[in-house]
């Protein structure tokens, strides 16, 4: 499969409650009738919940995750009226300046697989400066991923970035975790453990820390891979 993601933010002065709307009602069906095999639409309604009871500061609104089923696919859908159609609608909804950088393709690599539980959190990382990325995306997957393991986690991915979406955009992070749990109280019990306490340590070994952009997402299933594309 092709899978991509693109990173937003709402427009300066929208109320993010209309965004919202704005977004599930308007934007996210529009995509869904263009030939995109799968769309999911991921809402930020807050920051993560900390331990110390200071919150994370979140630096996104959301993100949309689409899967194809190759590049060719997705480049056919990226030329069509209907995508250009949903280009021209994007000044609607989000902050069309901030979105360089903001999209890239993905390797899917699932860590623990489950259920897509309500709770979702994500984090966006970027490595270590000088680490070699090959290096990098490695040990993210076989010894950071694994701690995981031990966490009372439903579900949880790795986004591992392998590139642009064209020769134009160079993706400015280098992946995303996300995490499903039943509710926040699930999620509060996996980061007051041990096992979290050594994944958070271990993560000087390969991420950019001051880099670490995390925040609790609603997911929207807007159109399954089975569904045909509206007409």
């Amino acid at each position: 499969m092709f899978k991509v993601v693109w990173f937003a933010r709402f427009p300066q002065g929208m109320a993010k409650e209309d965004a919202r709307r704005y977004w599930a009602e308007n934007h996210g069906p529009l995509c869904a009738s263009t030939s995109i095999e799968r769309y999911v639409q991921n809402h930020v309604s807050g920051p993560v919940p900390a331990v110390s009871g200071a919150d994370e500061e979140t630096f996104f609104d959301g993100y949309s995750l689409g899967w194809w089923h190759d590049r060719a696919a997705f480049e056919e859908t990226m030329a069509s009226p209907g995508w250009q159609a949903l280009v021209e609608d994007g000044k609607n909804v989000f902050d069309m300046s901030w979105l360089e950088g903001m999209s890239a393709e993905l390797r899917e690599f699932t860590v623990i697989e489950g259920p897509s539980s309500p709770f979702k959190v994500l984090w966006m990382v970027r490595f270590k400066e000088g680490l070699e990325t090959a290096e990098a995306h490695t040990y993210w997957e076989n010894v950071h991923g694994s701690i995981f393991k031990e966490l009372e986690i439903d579900r949880y991915v790795q986004n591992h970035v392998v590139g642009g979406l064209d020769e134009l955009n160079t993706p400015g992070f280098d992946g995303f975790s996300e995490c499903w749990f039943r509710d926040e109280a699930q999620f509060l019990r996996a980061i007051e453990s041990d096992a979290w306490a050594a994944a958070v340590k271990d993560g000087d070994n390969v991420f950019d820390m001051s880099q670490l952009w995390g925040a609790v997402v609603k997911e929207r299933v807007v159109k399954e891979a089975h569904e045909p594309a509206l007409l």
